[in-house]
């Protein structure tokens, strides 16, 4: 009898754990198909996945994962795709860049400021500045250690030189920018806004051969707008003019310069402008016509092809410390003497001369 219970015992106990391996089997079973169809664990704790239509009748979607934190419980879970949150993220990769205050720049010691920058960062590399070596210029200019480019002394032929930047904690990092060097003669430089070296602004009209004074602009029968150049200040003498302007070089009569700077003003006072052109030309400071020197005419000088009657008209102005608008328009008739001077006789002094280009932003 001892025995009979015994044997109905233990055969009682292997019946009841297969029961229960068989339902392991089967739960496991229904969260790999589950995980095979994209759906993962429900909005509980872990322990209360939802199987759709059998104990929930919420719909459980593709995406009920993609806003859960990282996985703690069910080897069953999705896999976290960030599983330590504490790493910080791998950096992109900054790169170094150089640029210039101006494109261009005109020689006779004239100075453009280089800077170099990461892409990414506020702050300033520390780098080392040089110029690329080219042996057909004789003459590249300088730079200094904090990126002040100097133009030689004179050219006869624009070049470009090259501008270049080395990390020093990196020698292999660098970066580089282009800028021209114009020819001495040269008056206008190509540009699509006013620059640290040339500050000046000129849309460029083609007018038409009857023109006799300055064109109405929004007129296209009167005015034709080319291509916009920039100046480095007003300071075309009289003087022949066959070389064009840069992309227009066969626009050299009929045309108008229709330009515009801030005039910057460092003393208060009273100031004596002279303006001096040939052909017509008007000067606006802060929105009011000052100068009127508009119509067909030579430039005034001593040459025999200038007049000692006309070409330049005179205007004192007190103005105030700070920035002026400043819009002068001028054109040209027909071939070949072409002048354009704008000077001021400073408060206290008896002089005129060139508004320089540090006048001018």
């Amino acid at each position: 009898m001892y025995i009979k219970i015994l044997t109905s015992t233990l055969l009682l106990a292997l019946i009841m754990q297969g029961c229960r391996n068989a339902s392991f089997e089967n739960i496991k079973s229904s969260s790999q198909l589950l995980e095979a169809d994209g759906i993962g664990k429900g909005p509980g704790d872990g322990s209360d996945n939802l199987i759709p239509g059998k104990n929930s009748n919420t719909p459980i979607s593709k995406d009920s994962d993609s806003t859960e934190g990282p996985s703690t419980g069910s080897p069953d879970s999705v896999p976290n795709p960030n599983p330590n949150p504490s790493t910080p993220a791998v950096p992109a990769t900054v790169t170094l860049t150089a640029e210039v205050s101006s494109p261009s720049v005109k020689p006779g010691k004239k100075t453009v400021k280089a800077k170099a920058k990461f892409n990414e960062k506020p702050d300033v590399p520390d780098v080392i500045w040089s110029i690329e070596p080219d042996p057909s210029i004789p003459d590249l200019g300088t730079i200094a250690a904090d990126g002040t480019y100097t133009s030689p002394s004179t050219n006869k032929k624009q070049f470009t030189v090259k501008l270049v930047a080395t990390l020093k904690s990196d020698p292999k990092i660098k970066a580089s920018v282009p800028l021209i060097v114009t020819e001495d003669d040269q008056i206008f430089a190509r540009c699509t806004r006013g620059s640290l070296a040339f500050p000046i602004t000129a849309d460029v009209y083609q007018l038409n051969s009857s023109a006799t004074k300055l064109p109405d602009y929004g007129n296209v029968n009167e005015a034709k707008k080319v291509t916009t150049v920039c100046m480095e200040n007003y300071a075309v003498s009289p003087r022949d003019f066959s070389t064009g302007f840069p992309d227009v070089t066969s626009l050299d009569e009929w045309f108008s310069l229709k330009t515009q700077t801030t005039l910057v003003v460092t003393q208060a006072g009273e100031y004596e402008f002279e303006m001096n052109s040939d052909d017509g030309s008007r000067l606006y400071i802060d929105g009011k016509e000052v100068i009127d020197n508009d119509g067909l005419h030579n430039a005034y000088g001593p040459g025999p092809e200038e007049s000692l009657a006309i070409g330049r008209k005179f205007v004192k102005l007190t103005l105030s410390a700070g920035d002026h608008d400043l819009k002068l328009n001028y054109f040209q008739g027909p071939r070949l003497r072409i002048a354009l001077e704008l000077k001021w006789k400073k408060p206290g002094s008896s002089d005129f001369v060139y508004v320089p280009r540090e006048s001018f932003r």
